[in-house]
């Protein structure tokens, strides 16, 4: 017999003895976590554990993005698996501009859409929009340029010259500084449109003569006989990316976006930390060696929560974002790209980060 019967059996005589009842062995109170209470219950028996709750089921949020070296947070967020720590069940849908990325956003087909404050601007000045900025993701210092063939040392050598740059996207922006910079008219450049990946790759087959492009485009233009001649470095603070969702849903999906950000701000403090970790993995997204994604950080400023909480300031003095804001607004106002001129203040919402 074994030793838990010989207890179970005792205890149950003992318990027949104490009450006077005639009972049998038969009679014995069960035991065990779906008994009923009985005499052994009585004895001081542990009641039995209540159960757990069940677990809620994660929030899924689909995001938009371009293959950008900004986004290092969100991709290594997403391979380490701390979207699903947070509880959630994150979609990372890639697509080739950020103006696309914004497009769908302000259609429903996202829950979140990362793309730059001057999409923003676009945006807003062509329609009525309630998609808003709640972080900041990065600020290009370098990793937005406009590379050349060799023989074109400066912006000024670029007249009569083919260039490859996407109308009315960032890198435009990028571009029409620049030549304002060099006493240069846009009228004076022969100008293809196409996407940012696309110009790069067409510069590197030596289809253009030059062209405005991004990481990791950039670095392979400059392995195939290419050259940098104006980059971002140049404007500080304003090709600035965002994490961009419809105010509409802020109210009711609040919780699953502060969880979304504390995920993204754990991928960059990895990336931090642990840079020999993060660079591969940041490869995997970008097609690029971890040697090259160490090139591509270092044209471009990644934020954390505390810096955005620096960079939104508080509600009695804002911070420096809405300067940058203002700027990116202007620029559009200057270059004709909307209709009106949209509000500043208008493009951001800081309620998760201060």
């Amino acid at each position: 017999m074994k030793r838990r019967t010989v207890v179970q059996e005792l205890g149950a005589a003992l318990a027949c003895l104490v009450l006077s009842v005639g009972c049998s062995n038969k009679d014995a109170a069960p035991s065990g976590p779906g008994a009923a209470a009985g005499p052994s219950a009585r004895a001081g028996a542990a009641a039995p554990p209540a159960a757990a709750p069940p677990a809620a089921a994660p929030v899924k949020l689909t995001v938009g993005h371009d293959l950008w070296i900004g986004y290092s947070g969100v991709f290594l967020a997403n391979e380490l698996g701390l979207f699903k720590k947070a509880g959630l069940t994150v979609e990372l849908k890639p697509f080739s501009n950020p103006g696309d990325t914004l497009a769908a956003l302000a259609a429903g087909q996202l829950d979140v859409g990362l793309t730059t404050l001057q999409n923003l601007a676009v945006l807003h000045g062509n329609s009525a929009s309630d998609v808003v900025a709640i972080a900041l993701v990065d600020s290009s210092n370098g990793a937005d340029a406009v590379v050349a063939k060799e023989s074109i040392k400066t912006m000024a050598d670029l007249k009569g010259k083919t260039v490859a740059l996407t109308l009315g996207e960032v890198n435009h922006m990028l571009f029409l500084f620049g030549l304002e910079k060099s006493g240069v008219g846009p009228g004076d450049v022969k100008i293809t449109s196409m996407s940012a990946d696309d110009a790069g790759a067409a510069f590197v087959a030596g289809k253009v003569d030059a062209a405005v492009t991004w990481e990791p485009w950039i670095t392979k233009a400059t392995k195939n006989g290419g050259h940098v001649i104006f980059s971002s470095a140049s404007m500080p603070d304003t090709i600035t990316n965002s994490v961009a969702v419809q105010r509409s849903k802020l109210a009711s999906g609040g919780d699953a976006y502060t969880r979304l950000l504390g995920a993204i701000d754990q991928g960059v403090k990895t990336l931090r930390s642990e840079p020999d970790k993060a660079h591969p993995i940041i490869g995997k997204y970008l097609n690029a060696s971890p040697e090259d994604v160490k090139g591509m950080l270092s044209g471009d400023k990644i934020y954390d929560l505390a810096d955005n909480k620096q960079l939104f300031g508080a509600a009695d003095k804002a911070g420096p974002v809405y300067a940058s804001v203002k700027s990116v607004v202007d620029f559009t106002v200057q270059s004709k790209l909307v209709k009106k001129p949209p509000a500043p203040e208008a493009l951001v919402d800081p309620r998760f980060v201060r």
